[in-house]
Order: C-alpha cells, then sequence, then structure tokens
C-alpha cells in the first residue's frame, strides 16, 4: 500500500510561514522608510500589521492544521507523514507564544 503525503496541509503551512515572513518584511520596510520622517505620526499603525495579517494566517493554518489532523487518523504510519504539516501549521503560535517569554528571560526584564 502506497503511503499519500498530505499534500494540502504542508502547502497551507508554506504559505501561512510565507505570509508570516512578508508581513515581518513588511513591518521592516515601513520602520525603516519612516526613519528619516521628522513627524512620527502614524506610524503607530506598523505595529498592527501582524494583526492585520492574522486575519488571513489564522484561516490558513486553521485550515492546513485541520486537513493535517484529519490525513492522520487511522493508521500510525500515516501519522508520520502528516507531521509535517501538522507541524508547519502549528509552529507559528508556539513560537510567538514562547518568543516572548525566553526573550524576557534572556534580557532579564
Amino acid at each position: 500500500m502506497v503511503q499519500k503525503v498530505n499534500w494540502p496541509s504542508i502547502i497551507l503551512g508554506i504559505i501561512g510561514w510565507t505570509l508570516i515572513g512578508l508581513t515581518l518584511l513588511a513591518m521592516w520596510m515601513a520602520l525603516r522608510a519612516s526613519a528619516s520622517d521628522p513627524d512620527p505620526s502614524g506610524k503607530d499603525i506598523i505595529g498592527f500589521f501582524p494583526l492585520f495579517a492574522l486575519v488571513i494566517i489564522g484561516p490558513v493554518n486553521l485550515a492546513g492544521g485541520i486537513a493535517g489532523i484529519v490525513g492522520a487518523v487511522g493508521k500510525p504510519k500515516t501519522l508520520k507523514l502528516n507531521w509535517l504539516g501538522i507541524l508547519l501549521n502549528a509552529s507559528p503560535y508556539v513560537i510567538f507564544t514562547v518568543l516572548p517569554f525566553l526573550l524576557a528571560i534572556l534580557f532579564g526584564r
């Protein structure tokens, strides 16, 4: 029996990480462009870019995670092939939940 990889889950996980990368790039570019601007009004919107991106990233990762879990139901061997999709879709939330605490510990704040 040939085991199939759950491509929708993996593709949605990659799309989610690509959107996160594009959001970070947009924030970095907006901060670099506004560094030379003498008027600071309107720059606080840059901090809301991740919130706006979450409107798209959240459903993409949710659909990918569900597809990965549904594909993993059944035999234990199928779970091995779907772990990548589940990991790609769950990892942004794990990383961005743990990262602030880790940075606070590292920098002692």
